[in-house]
């Protein structure tokens, strides 16, 4: 089975040949770019990025769940997760 994934480095160095920059540049707007998605998730701020995807914080309501291994139930508080959503142009390229 062949691995069909594309891990951070082969993203860079792909962008890289593509654009005609340097790998250290597109490293660092690739960080950049994450790091100022963290902060807005962060401050509440959903980011979208018409035809590619969208991302926000979202709140969860406590609730109860089960230890799996002794069935006993346990409080899980509320807390905050992240909804990622895919644009019109991502999911084309996924068909």
């Amino acid at each position: 089975m062949t691995d069909n994934s594309l891990n951070k480095t082969e993203l860079v160095a792909k962008v890289a040949a593509d654009s005609g920059q340097s790998q250290a540049v597109v490293d660092g707007i690739l960080n950049t770019f994450f790091e100022t998605l963290a902060e807005a998730v962060k401050n509440d701020t959903k980011v979208t990025i018409p035809g590619w995807l969208g991302a926000e914080r979202t709140a969860t309501a406590a609730r109860i769940g089960r230890n799996p291994r002794t069935g006993d139930e346990v409080a899980i508080a509320a807390g905050h997760r992240v909804r990622l959503t895919a644009g019109s142009r991502l999911k084309a390229a996924g068909k």
